[in-house]
């Protein structure tokens, strides 16, 4: 059986500025400098069958009821999700950062970086931000999202 790509798993980012967008170097540095640069860039495919099988077959472990981690059987292998083997395969050595933030810190640093929008909602609107951040989320969220909302909205449950 031919295996068939999810097509909405699998968009790829380059992160190269050009004569093109040039308003967006800053941004397309910022990326191409940063820590999340190998988990925007890879080249992963997800598939149809492996990732039904792994929602299918998945477990979620819980500690102190939070959830820590999340084990699986794909194709008869198992395939343990942590914090630890995401931050290894995308080399984003961040497991020393911050797990959460305060409602009130990003809500200053959002109106800092010029959002327009109401931050009283379960959502933050993409069009609300100026062009530059506009561009940096609709990156972000094209290569590390499923949900189809997502090219517009950023979640704001904490």
């Amino acid at each position: 059986m031919a295996l068939i790509i999810k097509h909405p798993h699998n968009y790829l980012c380059t992160i190269k500025n050009m004569d093109k967008n040039t308003d967006f170097h800053s941004i397309i540095n910022a990326l191409s400098s940063s820590k999340y640069k190998t988990l925007l860039t890879c080249n992963a495919p997800i598939y149809q069958d492996t990732l039904r099988d792994l929602w299918a077959n998945a477990e979620v472990h819980v500690q102190d009821k939070k959830p820590w981690a999340i084990s699986s059987k794909v194709g008869g292998i198992l395939v343990p999700i942590t914090p630890q083997t995401i931050s290894k395969v995308f080399q984003m050595n961040d497991l020393a950062g911050k797990t959460s933030f305060p409602k009130d810190e990003y809500q200053i640093d959002l109106i800092e970086r010029g959002y327009a929008g109401q931050l009283s909602k379960a959502t933050m609107q993409k069009g609300e931000f100026p062009p530059l951040m506009k561009f940096l989320f609709h990156t972000l969220l094209t290569c590390v999202s499923n949900k189809t909302t997502a090219f517009n909205e950023i979640s704001l449950k904490v």
